[in-house]
């Protein structure tokens, strides 16, 4: 009952908000909300907040329909554009590694999520929207008491990427690369310390969504949603992780690794766009050094052919410049 009054609350003032002029908490006011959402920015990522909020409530309502959380949303979520690098690392508080490469952050007892302006390299602003909308419906399932927060790092990231819908092509990609090289992160490592930086931050992201993506294929949605829902209900995870998806964390990540392992090989080191560069420039430097060699050896041919033709002709000039010794007829030996 409380809930539902709650809930009844909560759309009571989404629908006396403006379009325009909502106050946060912080004392900011939004420059546009939606029945989900409440934008902010500077005046220069107005369009990029009018990009998002076009769409916001379809997406947050595909997302929420995946794990059970449709209605579960007790206040709107806040969505902040930082127009520039600067400005997103600013909202960590200090220094942290994350800044550097992170296109998106959520701060979950806030419900307020913080994107780049423009996405990053590897993922577009939508995707990193979606995939941080999905930290939040998670984290709907936490009554308070932290246990939802309390998740594996790589279980909530795998979760986010798998609700958001991610492609994961090139997450395999990488995984398998990973695995051919022997540079997988292990389980315990995943399990109690998820890397931040580094060249392991993409590969633990790629075996984490990897191994929900493969719960979720082969449990169902169904057995996700349990999951969280027994975890908020106050279940230990790894309990409610076995009793939903038929063993523990552990093994079953395991095995996830096994079976990459034996689909990766050294071949997949071919998908490296790096290394296929390097390739093809030491095979342009290999034909430039065969041209040259070639090069060389045809000059030395004429040279050798240039030196013949100069001596035959300095043996001519000598030869002609001999005197002529007059022949000794018979005739003059006789007298």
């Amino acid at each position: 009952m409380r809930r539902t009054l709650t809930a009844l609350l909560f759309a009571l003032s989404l629908f006396l908000g403006t379009a325009h002029g909502e106050a946060s908490d912080t004392g900011d006011v939004a420059y546009r909300t939606t029945r989900y959402f409440r934008f902010f920015g500077a005046d220069d990522v107005h369009s990029t907040l009018d990009k998002l909020a076009a769409n916001a409530d379809l997406r947050l309502e595909i997302l929420c329909a995946k794990i059970g959380a449709c209605g579960r949303l007790t206040r709107p979520i806040d969505v902040w554009a930082a127009a520039d690098p600067e400005t997103f690392a600013a909202q960590f508080g200090g220094q942290n590694p994350m800044s550097e490469w992170a296109a998106g952050v959520t701060f979950l007892d806030e419900q307020r999520i913080v994107l780049r302006r423009h996405g990053s390299a590897v993922f577009t602003l939508d995707e990193t929207f979606d995939h941080e909308v999905a930290h939040v419906l998670a984290h709907t399932f936490d009554d308070g008491s932290g246990r939802i927060r309390a998740m594996p790092r790589w279980f909530q990231e795998g979760l986010a990427i798998w609700m958001a819908g991610e492609n994961t092509t090139n997450r395999l990609i990488e995984a398998q690369h990973a695995a051919a090289t022997g540079s997988l992160v292990s389980f315990e490592e995943l399990d109690e310390r998820f890397p931040n930086e580094g060249s392991a931050v993409g590969v633990a992201y790629a075996q984490s969504a990897l191994f929900v993506q493969r719960l979720a294929r082969t449990h169902g949605p169904v057995a996700i949603a349990g999951l969280l829902h027994d975890v908020g209900d106050g279940q230990r995870f790894d309990d409610a992780f076995i009793a939903h998806l038929g063993g523990s964390p552990a093994v079953l990540f395991q095995t996830a690794t096994d079976d990459l392992e034996k689909t990766s090989s050294i071949f997949t080191l071919f998908t490296d766009g790096n290394l296929i560069w390097t390739l093809v420039t030491l095979l342009f430097i290999a034909v430039a050094w065969w041209q040259i060699r070639d090069r060389k050896a045809q000059m030395a041919r004429l040279s050798a052919t240039e030196d013949q033709r100069i001596q035959a002709e300095q043996q001519v000039v000598v030869i002609a410049a001999q005197p002529v010794v007059p022949s000794v007829r018979d005739e003059d030996l006789l007298n």
